[in-house]
């Protein structure tokens, strides 16, 4: 077999396993409820163990809609549909050019709020990690993320009412890339925003369920977060977070809703060009060579 065939061969299946990963099985009924689920590429219930009124489908529908109640966080303009306007993908983010990134929370429904934490974390060593809320803190805290390059952080702290709490540097092994992550032990990660890296989800989710969905802002719908309300503007993301492993979920991603802004995702082919696609590429090759040498 010559190289540009093996090269060819082994694009191919790297394309196919990023093809594979975007279609997703028929939904599930949740484990936790047996509740079925819809939407992709995550599958999300209408609500949860935390009963009707709660899912996303609410908290994401604007006054006047059949979904709209004290849950909502939209106060005017067009609803969200969480199962049809989720963002592929959102494994990986870099920051915008300003080098800085506000984190607010939006809302908690969750047993777990008091010891859920949040933050990103390194993708060359995803034990390494910045906390950026930790379990006690609530709606309306903000943290911002402030970029010093070559892969220098600084998380700084503030309350809902502005109040400065401190501040948090880490270092990691890339430069201008991260993913986020939730903690249920107001600790080191839990589940990752890339599906991958967590723990299989049934038939599903056969290679890592995701427990994180993003959605992007239009220009055009208000959120109220904490106290204040604004413009979901085009460089700001919700993020919403499923908090228990597939086989006790409930799958209604509302247990940690974080808006972050001045951040983009990256796509994974551009990750694994960041981690050496060209190393990938070459022990590919070599594996399909020795293959078909023994052949």
């Amino acid at each position: 077999m010559n190289t540009i065939k093996s090269v060819g061969l082994v694009g191919l299946a790297i394309t196919a396993l990023f093809a594979g990963q975007a279609f997703a099985t028929p939904c599930p009924a949740a484990p936790a409820t047996g509740i079925q689920t819809q939407g992709a590429p995550v599958c999300i219930a209408p609500y949860g163990q935390d009963g009707p009124g709660t899912g996303l489908v609410n908290i994401l529908a604007a006054p006047g809609s059949p979904n709209h109640n004290s849950h909502s966080i939209v106060t005017s303009g067009p609803s969200y549909n969480p199962y049809t306007q989720q963002v592929v993908p959102s494994a990986f983010w870099s920051m915008g050019a300003t080098g800085a990134s506000e984190n607010k929370i939006v809302l908690e429904i969750a047993g777990n709020a008091n010891n859920n934490s949040f933050g990103i974390f390194d993708p060359s060593n995803p034990s390494n990690y910045l906390q950026l809320f930790s379990g006690p803190a609530g709606a309306g805290w903000h943290t911002t993320l402030i970029n010093l390059g070559n892969g220098n952080y600084t998380a700084a702290y503030f309350n809902a009412s502005g109040n400065f709490m401190g501040q948090t540097s880490a270092h990691f092994g890339v430069t201008n890339l991260f993913g986020y992550y939730l903690s249920t032990d107001n600790g080191a990660p839990t589940f990752f925003s890339d599906a991958k890296m967590n723990q299989p989800g049934g038939n599903t989710y056969p290679n890592g369920m995701p427990h994180m969905v993003a959605y992007e802002g239009n220009n055009k719908t208000t959120l109220k977060t904490g106290n204040t309300s604004g413009t979901f503007l085009s460089n700001e993301w919700l993020l919403a977070w499923e908090d228990q492993a597939f086989g006790n979920s409930d799958l209604d991603y509302n247990d940690f809703i974080v808006l972050v802004e001045s951040v983009h995702p990256v796509p994974e082919p551009a990750v694994l060009g960041m981690f050496g696609l060209g190393v990938l590429l070459i022990g590919g090759f070599a594996a399909m060579r020795r293959r078909s040498l023994k052949a």
